[in-house]
């Protein structure tokens, strides 16, 4: 079997089966459906099972609630495919998507992973993610590079295919949040040779009722723990991409601060309060001695170390255009 989709699944009863078909309805049909059911208290439990019956190249496994990288972890367990996908079970897949990766695998036999482009998709408008040129990696450095500074790669999990051999050196961390940006970063280390194609693969659907999307929770700093782990291995093992490291870490800190200015008072975000503050602190020097950051980022730490009140007002108005401008011009020099 070539291709085995790991699909978690945890209380996702209205959009499980359009997941699902999104599947099943590939143009190449040489895969098994993995349904990693994260012990879900909706409808989803039963409505998996269902679907197994339906068609012979889905099975279901149920486990009780750990999260989505302990439910990815067990689909790993649990497949038998030469390489694995990932998807999530909001999402959907391109039906060609399947059959454009095979095409690359018979032209490269000794492909170890697949970067296919996505799109995100706000109810009926798609903004796809066009800034990643058709290219064939073999050295680790320049793929860590692409996924740093091309958000048509980037650090997501699901919009590249993996050779299982990957994972025999790297699992997702249990209980995290953000679980994709480390790992990404391990796979992309030892990934021999990697096809990156422009063609959209893959169709996240924006919604405005998850984590990531709403105001400052504890769980949301993970994006900023899982990002300093980052930026300590890309200093440890690419010290000429420490700039981008940084800059990644920045950027983390400025969406917690952000977050965190968006909380009513209390005392649990006078904590996270301080403890951002402290972190700040730690690279300081770094911060400092990095010409190439921008002045702008400086300036929200500054504010986040000062004044966090004002941070939100600074972030919306000032902050938030300025790093949208200087993403999208650094991807469009990229095509």
């Amino acid at each position: 079997m070539l291709l085995s989709v790991i699909m978690p699944v945890y209380n996702t009863s209205a959009t499980l089966g359009d997941a699902v078909k999104s599947v099943l309805q590939q143009q190449y049909s040489d895969f098994e459906l993995i349904l990693v059911d994260d012990g879900s208290s909706d409808s989803s439990p039963e409505i998996c099972d269902l679907l197994a019956k339906t068609d012979e190249r889905i099975k279901v496994v149920h486990q009780v609630n750990k999260g989505l990288s302990a439910a990815r972890n067990q689909g790993i367990k649990a497949a038998s495919g030469e390489f694995y996908a990932f998807i999530d079970s909001d999402d959907r897949f391109d039906e060609e998507v399947f059959l454009n990766f095979h095409k690359e695998r018979i032209q490269h036999p000794d492909m170890t992973m697949y970067v296919m482009n996505f799109d995100k998709v706000y109810g009926k408008i798609r903004v796809p993610k066009k800034h990643s040129k058709n290219k064939i990696i073999t050295e680790p450095k320049e793929l860590i590079e692409l996924i740093f500074g091309s958000s048509g790669v980037a650090f997501y999990t699901w919009n590249k295919i993996y050779h299982h051999s990957l994972f025999l050196e790297v699992s997702f961390p249990v209980g995290k949040i953000f679980e994709d940006i480390v790992t990404t970063y391990k796979l992309a280390k030892i990934s021999s040779k990697t096809i990156v194609t422009n063609s959209v693969g893959y169709h996240y659907i924006r919604r405005s009722n998850t984590i990531i999307n709403s105001t400052f929770s504890p769980k949301y700093y993970d994006i900023l723990t899982e990002t300093e782990k980052l930026y300590a291995l890309v200093k440890k093992d690419f010290p000429e991409l420490k700039h981008e490291g940084l800059r990644k870490l920045v950027e983390s800190i400025n969406s917690v601060g952000y977050k965190l200015s968006q909380a009513p008072d209390s005392l649990e975000a006078e904590i996270f309060q301080e403890r951002l503050q402290q972190d700040i602190q730690l690279y300081q020097t770094e911060i400092d001695n990095d010409k190439k950051l921008p002045l702008y980022y400086k300036i929200g730490l500054k504010l986040l170390q000062s004044d966090i009140s004002s941070y939100k007002d600074f972030y919306k108005t000032n902050l938030k255009k300025i790093i949208m401008g200087k993403q999208s011009k650094a991807e469009d020099k990229s095509l």
